[in-house]
C-alpha cells in the first residue's frame, strides 16, 4: 500500500522583524506584541519588498531613462503660519577638515564633460548593493503611491546631488526609508505632487497641500525627540529635508518655518552627535551642513555671517565625500568648492563694506570665467545655483548680470524649481535698489530657499 503524502500545511508566517530575530511573532495587526515592546517599526504581515535593480511585476524599481525635466510650472504651497519647535537638550560641536584647499585658482578642466563609471549613463541609477543593504517590510504600495516615489527618483533626487549616481542618498536611503514611516512618505509624495501639479496644471487627483499638511502634522506629534530611539529621531531629519526640498520645489514662504524645525530638532538631540551612525546619519549631516549654511543668508544678514564663518568648510562635506567616490571627477567637485569658496567671500566681504563700498569688478568676472569652465550640460553645473545667485547680486556690469540671468533661467527649465523663478525676481529687485541700501539685507525678504 503507497504511504500518503501529508496534506501540505503552509507555514505561518509572522512579521519581517519577529523572523529576523528567530522569535515567535503574535500576528497582531497592525504592530505585533514583540515589536511594540521594543518600540520599532512593525512590518506587520504584508508584502515584503526587497529594492533591485531594473524591474518585475511587483517589485518597484527607482530607476528610469530619460525622465522628464523642466517646464514652467505656476503654483504655490499653502502658508502654515504654525511654529513647530523640538525639544532642546544639550549641543554638540565636531570640527571637520576639509582637506582640499579652494583658495587657489583651478587646474585646466579635464574632467567635466563625460561620464564616469558611475554616472547614469553608464550605470543604472540606484545600486543593488545599496538598495538590497535596506530591506524593508511594507504592505502592498498604492500604485499612485508607487508612482510619485518613482517621480521623486527620476525628477527631484537628481537635481539634489552634484552627481546622479549609485550612491544618491535622495533615491536609495530616503525612498526605502519613506516605505516604512508614513510621516517621511507623506514627505516625499508632496514633494513630488507639488512638482508633478505644476506640470500638469494642478489636474492631479490627489492633493499635494494634503499630503504636506499631514507631514507637518507628523513632525507636530513627533516634537518630543527624547522619547523616541533613534530610528524614529531619524525620521524626523528626513522629514524636515525632505519638506525642505518641497519648498525649493514650490518657491513657498513656509522656509523659514522649516529651517527652525530642522535647527530646533538639532539642539533636541544634542547637536550632530545626536543623529546617531550609519549610511542614513552620515548622509543627514552632510545635507544639514549644506542646507544651513545656504539658508542662513536668507534667513538674516547677521545668521548669514554667523554661519559662514563658523560652517563654510563644513559645508563642502557633499563635495568631498563624492569626490572620494568619483576620483576621474576631481576637478570637477574642485571647481564646485572653488565656487562656492568665492561666493562666500563676496558675502563677507558685501557685508563688511555696506552698501557704499566698492568691491574689486575682476572678482565678479573670475566668478564668471570659473562657471564658463562648466560646459553645457557639463556635470555638476546644476548645482552651482547658489554661488551664482550670489555673485549675481553684486554683479554691477550688464554683461554679468546677463549671463548670470541666463544660466539661473537655464536651470530654471531644467528642474522647474520655482524657487528660481522667485530669485530671478530677487535679483530684479536688488539690480533696482537705491544706492544706501545694502543687497544681503534683502536676500530674507522673500522667505524663499535659493539651492
Amino acid at each position: 500500500m503507497p504511504r500518503q503524502k501529508r496534506r501540505y500545511v503552509p507555514k505561518v508566517k509572522g512579521c519581517y522583524e519577529c523572523s529576523q530575530r528567530r522569535i515567535h511573532c503574535d500576528r497582531v495587526q497592525p504592530c505585533c506584541g514583540k515589536c511594540a515592546s521594543r518600540g520599532i517599526p512593525c512590518s506587520g504581515l504584508g508584502v515584503r519588498y526587497r529594492f533591485r535593480d531594473g524591474g518585475s511585476p511587483g517589485k518597484i524599481a527607482w530607476q528610469e531613462e530619460n525622465s522628464p525635466q523642466g517646464g514652467k510650472w505656476p503654483g504655490d504651497l499653502p502658508q502654515h503660519k504654525c511654529s513647530l519647535s523640538f525639544v532642546r537638550g544639550g549641543s554638540f560641536e565636531e570640527q571637520y577638515d576639509w582637506t582640499s584647499n579652494v583658495a587657489n585658482d583651478p587646474a585646466e578642466p579635464n574632467a567635466l564633460v563625460g561620464p564616469g563609471p558611475d554616472s547614469p549613463e553608464t550605470s543604472s541609477i540606484g545600486s543593488p548593493e545599496a538598495m538590497t543593504a535596506h530591506p524593508l517590510s511594507v504592505d502592498l504600495v498604492d500604485p499612485s503611491n508607487e508612482f510619485l516615489l518613482t517621480y521623486f527618483s527620476h525628477n527631484i533626487a537628481p537635481q539634489m546631488v552634484v552627481m546622479d549616481d549609485k550612491y544618491n542618498g535622495w533615491r536609495y536611503l530616503i525612498l526605502p526609508f519613506a516605505l516604512s514611516d508614513k510621516m517621511v512618505m507623506d514627505a516625499v509624495l508632496a514633494v513630488s505632487a507639488f512638482h508633478l501639479s505644476h506640470k500638469s496644471g494642478g489636474t492631479l487627483p490627489v492633493r499635494p497641500d494634503k499630503l504636506y499638511a499631514k507631514a507637518i502634522l507628523g513632525l507636530q506629534n513627533r516634537s518630543s525627540l527624547d522619547e523616541y530611539d533613534m530610528l524614529t529621531r531619524q525620521s524626523i531629519f528626513v522629514a524636515i529635508i525632505t519638506l525642505l526640498v518641497g519648498v525649493m520645489v514650490n518657491g513657498s514662504s513656509d522656509f523659514p518655518i522649516l529651517f527652525h524645525m530642522l535647527q530646533s530638532a538639532l539642539d533636541a538631540v544634542g547637536g550632530e552627535g545626536g543623529l546617531g551612525n550609519g549610511d542614513m546619519a552620515n548622509f543627514l549631516l552632510r545635507q544639514i551642513r549644506k542646507f544651513r549654511v545656504y539658508a542662513a543668508p536668507l534667513l538674516s544678514e547677521e545668521a548669514g555671517v554667523r554661519s559662514i564663518v563658523a560652517h563654510a568648510q563644513e559645508s563642502f562635506d557633499c563635495l568631498h565625500y563624492n569626490g572620494n567616490l568619483h576620483p576621474d571627477h576631481a576637478l570637477t567637485f574642485y571647481l564646485n568648492a572653488y565656487l562656492r569658496q568665492q561666493a562666500y567671500d563676496i558675502y563677507l566681504k558685501r557685508t563688511t563694506m555696506g552698501p557704499h563700498g566698492t568691491l574689486d569688478p575682476d572678482k565678479i568676472e573670475k566668478f564668471k570665467e570659473t562657471l564658463g569652465m562648466f560646459p553645457e550640460g557639463s556635470i555638476g553645473e546644476h548645482s552651482l545655483v547658489w554661488p551664482t545667485f550670489i555673485a549675481a547680486s553684486e554683479s554691477l556690469k550688464d554683461e554679468h548680470r546677463l549671463y548670470f540671468k541666463q544660466f539661473l533661467e537655464k536651470q530654471y527649465h531644467r528642474n522647474g524649481f520655482l524657487n528660481l523663478q522667485q530669485a530671478l525676481k530677487l535679483l530684479d529687485k536688488i539690480w533696482a535698489r537705491s544706492s544706501y541700501t545694502n543687497w544681503p539685507a534683502l536676500l530674507p525678504e522673500p522667505r524663499v530657499f535659493i539651492m
